[in-house]
């Protein structure tokens, strides 16, 4: 029997934003596991988005910090340069995702950048520039 469904399914997100300010930038090398438990379930994640290295688990989660202080237990700061949608698995939670478009050296546009503070870029230090 054919199947007659000419339903149109779509998602719709935002266009994909150009962070870099610069033609000279770095990304990070082999990519990072972004941890799936640490993001919401089936999260569509910005291009842009801060994001910072659980020293425990080595998976990287989205950069929050408190009282304008770089959160302990984190480190190594990154910066998204490509969007991801989290597929939801079979019991219902995001699997964790590599991600290899990190920038960990150029300079990027400020305003267009997810969960950037004062104190996540003075943990980045001078190896990304904020314009």
């Amino acid at each position: 029997m054919q199947n007659n469904d000419l339903t149109v399914r779509r998602k719709n997100y935002g266009a994909a934003k150009e962070i870099k300010a610069s033609a000279h930038y770095a990304y990070v090398v082999n990519g990072i596991t972004l941890d799936g438990s640490k993001f919401a379930v089936g999260a569509f994640v910005e291009e842009g988005t801060c994001l910072v290295k659980d020293d425990v688990s080595g998976k990287y989660e989205p950069y929050k910090d408190s009282e304008s202080a770089f959160p302990e237990g984190k480190s190594d700061p990154v910066i998204l340069d490509e969007s991801i949608k989290f597929t939801v698995d079979d019991e219902g939670a995001n699997p964790d995702v590599t991600a290899g478009q990190v920038l960990v050296h150029g300079a990027v546009y400020e305003s267009l950048l997810v969960g950037c503070t004062d104190a996540f870029k003075q943990a980045v230090g001078a190896a990304i520039r904020f314009v």
